[in-house]
């Protein structure tokens, strides 16, 4: 087992938010438990357990954690483009600053099934920020990209995507977010069919990716309509340590990258 320190959010928390990887029931887990605490004092400590392995489960409610989000991880494989000719949008990488801010405006107020957003331990208005700093990141990293789907008459931003090239032909899809103005013209659809047919372009043959199970429209899109298939499923446990308030106050998002 081992822990990570999560940059993004310990920042936007202000205090030291970990993951747990490998976690294995069987071992001595109070002994690695004080162990992290010593080191890091964290506020906010999370696992992920296959939701078969009760035993696991079970360790992490023992040890004071509880259940956050079921999450799942599904596949697709990606063989024949989309005619998307019809629809009245652009899509398009993102590649200044200034049309990533048309981007960060939806990253920061269109989820609302994370666990972050639900969880009553966690500030209001992290989860917004949280997205933003994730969508930036995907902006600088060099195996990752942002791409926004444009209305050609306006040139406004109505949805976007993120994703991280895994190797020469496999993706896994990050986010992805439709302006709250714009939720029920199937915009979801439409960014997705765009998406597919870039990453064909380019060779890639396989996508994963991974949502919340409370999260019903993307589950019925990605599962329902697109043909993903589930690989994996996971409850995501968390445990709130001494000193974290809810109320805790969150500085606003600046909208300059510098």
């Amino acid at each position: 087992m081992r822990v990570e320190r999560i940059e993004i959010d310990s920042r936007l928390c202000g205090y030291n938010v970990l993951a747990i990887h490998d976690f294995v029931p069987a071992s001595d887990f109070p002994v690695f438990e004080r162990a992290y605490v010593e080191e890091h004092a964290p506020g906010y400590v999370s696992c992920k357990a296959p939701l078969e392995d009760l035993a696991a489960v079970h360790t992490l409610e023992q040890a004071g954690f509880n259940l956050i989000e079921c999450q799942i991880r599904s596949a697709i494989k990606l063989r024949d483009t989309f005619d998307v000719s019809r629809f009245p949008y652009d899509f398009m990488q993102v590649t200044r600053e200034e049309d990533l801010n048309e981007v960060l405006e939806i990253a920061g107020v269109t989820f609302v099934h994370d666990r972050f957003s639900v969880d009553a331990a966690i500030a209001p208005g992290i989860s917004g920020n949280r997205y933003r700093e994730y969508v930036q990141n995907s902006f600088r990293s060099p195996r990752e990209a942002v791409y926004r789907l444009v209305d050609r008459a306006t040139r406004q931003t109505v949805a976007f995507k993120t994703h991280r090239i895994v190797n020469s032909s496999e993706v896994l899809f990050l986010l992805g977010g439709v302006h709250p103005e714009f939720k029920s013209l199937g915009l979801g659809v439409i960014s997705e069919y765009c998406e597919f047919n870039e990453l064909i372009r380019k060779g890639i043959r396989r996508g994963v990716t991974h949502i919340s199970a409370s999260n019903y429209p993307i589950f019925n899109l990605e599962i329902g309509h697109l043909g993903f298939r589930v690989v994996a499923t996971f409850a995501v446990m968390r445990k709130v340590y001494p000193g974290v308030r809810a109320a805790k106050v969150v500085r606003p998002f600046r909208r300059s990258l510098l």
